[in-house]
């Protein structure tokens, strides 16, 4: 199964150089996604993971201010983002169910 990413690359390599500033804010939303599939906090003794999970989680799916920011800094627009966050997550919900049964 081929990967999908969420985001566009942030830098492209065809020779197009783009704003640095909207680089940092597309790494921003990179690494919040990966906190929101749990990937940094895998092996750590401290917090806890599920509710961390789903804080970062909830920083994507629930309408915010810093989220709409972040998001127009980066050059995405933030319902769009939002949309195919909720759509993700639901699937990987989805999927980690059926495994279950």
């Amino acid at each position: 199964m081929a990967k999908s990413s969420l985001f566009p690359k942030s830098l492209d390599v065809i020779g197009k150089q783009l704003d640095p500033i909207q680089s940092l804010w597309r790494n921003v939303l990179i690494v919040a996604l990966e906190d929101a599939v749990g990937r940094h906090w895998k092996n750590k003794t401290y917090g806890s993971y599920s509710n961390h999970t789903q804080a970062a989680q909830e920083y994507f799916t629930h309408p915010n201010g810093d989220f709409k920011m972040v998001c127009t800094l980066a050059g995405f627009d933030h319902e769009y983002i939002r949309m195919k966050a909720r759509t993700y997550f639901e699937r990987q919900h989805n999927e980690k169910n059926l495994r279950s049964l």
